[in-house]
């Protein structure tokens, strides 16, 4: 019985060490707890797609499967925009993300690469647009503007309008947006370095045609932040209501106003009105 009681006060002196080691280690590198329970998460997170990499584990949770995604496919450059207008091969994203494993080196394990495709798959399935691709992209250049960035952040802007809804098949998007009452922008923020915050659009930007500016209508929308913060995509809105709206018949233009974003200078977009879209969606208006 001796040998056991001096092997448990050995046992229990470690312990303690380990105990006091810990929260040593805390206070010498973390601010709060919140940090290192983000951490242990991250570290957990890495250890489980680990374990499913080496056949371990059979299933990964929702959010590490988003995890491997964004990662993995963003690339810190496109978003969401770019996975709705892809256009895809009788093979869908299976030929998407192998090409992209094996030919542009795009570092993913196979079974890292399952889960993307299955991911892929359920979130974006086979385009069911009814128009050709050259289609598409015209209607896609019809309302959409870019810049060439300020301070390392580049502006991506598309006026979400019922035909490019309806021109990717997506025309359930228009009466989600509320087309009939707002003019809605889809817009996009990069970063090629460092990373990029969330930006309140509703404090920054404004809708402007013909001497009169309108401030947007809140709350400004999320649409997704990739995983490296190197990119976000939200929606903006302005008001059609005869009070606010900047555009009437008689109106030849208007601007997408964005200030203090990267720089001092303003950015502005311009669309010309009408929109020119390819016949064969004016046709099917």
């Amino acid at each position: 019985m001796g040998l056991i009681k001096k092997l448990a006060v050995v046992t229990a002196f470690f312990v303690f060490i380990l105990i006091c080691s810990g929260i040593l280690v805390y206070f010498a590198f973390y601010n709060s707890i919140d940090d290192l329970r983000f951490d242990l998460a991250t570290a957990a997170r890495a250890v489980r797609i680990e374990l499913y990499n080496r056949g371990l584990i059979d299933n990964l949770t929702e959010k590490e499967i988003r995890y491997v995604y964004q990662k993995s496919c963003y690339r810190k450059c496109h978003g969401e925009a770019a996975m709705i207008t892809a256009v895809l091969s009788p093979a869908g994203w299976f030929q998407v993300v192998e090409r992209m494993r094996l030919k542009e080196n795009v570092k993913i394990t196979g079974k890292e690469a399952d889960v993307i495709k299955r991911y892929l798959d359920e979130r974006y399935p086979l385009a069911k647009s009814a128009y050709s691709y050259e289609t598409r992209k015209k209607v896609h250049h019809a309302v959409w503007r870019n810049d060439m960035g300020q301070g390392d952040i580049y502006c991506d802007i598309v006026y979400a309008t019922p035909e490019y809804f309806k021109s990717i098949g997506a025309e359930h998007l228009i009466n989600e947006y509320d087309l009939a009452n707002y003019h809605v922008f889809i817009s996009g923020f990069s970063v090629h370095e460092n990373t990029l915050n969330l930006i309140n659009l509703d404090k920054v930007t404004t809708m402007r045609s013909g001497g009169r500016e309108s401030s947007s209508s809140p709350p400004w929308n999320l649409r997704f932040q990739t995983a490296d913060k190197h990119h976000f995509e939200g929606t903006v809105r302005f008001s059609k209501d005869a009070g606010s709206n900047v555009v009437d018949k008689n109106s030849k233009w208007f601007e997408l106003v964005i200030k203090n974003v990267g720089g001092a200078e303003d950015r502005v977009f311009r669309w010309t009105l009408p929109i020119q879209y390819p016949k064969e969606v004016t046709d099917a208006s």
